[in-house]
């Protein structure tokens, strides 16, 4: 009965009847079907189809997780690995993603492969023991383009291979790139930005990859992995732009204020060169007369506060378009304090005692 309800229930998602595909679901999730609460666990952590919510989704996933299924143990892992039980635990997440790759879940191989870097490897257990994490937080030496503020470039922060594996989880999620609306919060368009971008926000975007990388942007500004906001995969097509803007939260506009108060400010934005084959496509500080583009997997990291902590003008800057070819970015900002969902009651305590 439950294969049917689970089957029927994937029907009524597709066809937009998601109340209806929920209340099977849950039905056959509360039987003990292994497939429907890993399904609706998804679907709640997504937030795309069903309501978002994290913790009822993490429960869900968890008890998928314990009986081995592929999805539901690669979610645990990012869950993990996010520091939504209180504080990041790689090393639980590696054990979540190898029961995944075991399980024969195509994503958790590829992941465990490509933070290995065994290419081909088959030996799952292995491939999570050569992980190093540790190593995520040597990041090379920064090459300083400007004092104050603090502007720095680092040459070789991400592998190549890192490099395609982002625009790779992008690419699909490509959409019209959208602006802060200073005065009501949220998101908007216009025609100060008019290029592509692939906000990965939503647990069912990321992936233990896509945290390691997190995890090194943080170290190069020397601060908590906890405290980087969801990536964006940026694209730039030719004669597409992002035009002179700061990343910082201003407390004098209502909707940045509303911001700060609940996420904290925007200390720190690291730009990440994700291809090279392109003419143009510099960021532009125009208070500063600066212009840089790295090469592919090299860094570009400013500090969009001063000393004391208030925003600073002076990082005002461009994303210029590309003149031939296209341009990947990722960009990361990291705030003040730890990420919300770092600081979810209801989702720690979902995640305490597993």
């Amino acid at each position: 009965m439950t294969d049917a309800q689970y089957q029927t229930a994937l029907t009524l998602l597709t066809e937009g009847r998601a109340a209806e595909g929920a209340r099977l679901l849950s039905q056959a999730a509360s039987a003990g079907h292994v497939a429907s609460m890993s399904q609706l666990g998804g679907q709640l952590l997504s937030g795309r189809v069903l309501a978002f919510d994290a913790a009822a989704g993490a429960r869900l996933i968890l008890r998928a997780a314990e009986h081995g299924e592929g999805f539901a143990c690669a979610m645990a892992a990012v869950l993990f690995a996010r520091g939504c039980s209180g504080r990041p635990d790689w090393p639980r997440a590696l054990d979540y993603l190898q029961r995944a790759a075991e399980a024969g879940f195509q994503p958790a191989r590829a992941q465990l492969r490509l933070l290995s870097g065994y290419r081909h490897g088959i030996d799952w257990k292995k491939l999570r023991r050569a992980i190093d994490v540790a190593a995520w937080g040597k990041v090379p030496a920064p090459i300083t383009l400007s004092q104050d503020p603090l502007v720095q470039a680092a040459p070789g922060l991400l592998s190549a291979e890192l490099c395609d594996a982002l625009v790779a989880r992008g690419q699909p999620l490509l959409r019209a790139a959208r602006i802060y609306d200073e005065q009501k919060g949220g998101n908007t368009t216009g025609d100060l930005r008019r290029h592509s971008s692939a906000p990965l926000f939503r647990y069912t975007d990321m992936d233990l990859v896509t945290e390691a990388v997190a995890h090194r942007a943080c170290a190069l500004a020397g601060m908590p992995a906890a405290n980087a906001e969801a990536l964006q995969v940026l694209n730039y097509q030719v004669g597409e732009y992002f035009a002179p803007h700061a990343d910082f939260l201003s407390p004098e506009f209502e909707g940045h204020a509303a911001t700060l108060r609940n996420n904290g400010q925007r200390v720190f934005t690291v730009l990440i060169y994700l291809n090279d084959d392109l003419e143009g496509g510099e960021t532009e500080f125009l208070r500063l007369g600066l212009r840089h583009r790295g090469k592919k997997g090299d860094a570009l990291m400013f500090r969009n506060v001063d000393a004391l902590g208030q925003p600073d003008p002076r990082t005002q800057h461009a994303g210029l378009p590309p003149t031939q070819g296209e341009k990947w970015l990722l960009s990361v900002w990291i705030l003040d304090r730890a990420t919300p969902d770092n600081r979810d009651p209801a989702l720690m305590a979902a995640m305490v005692g597993r």
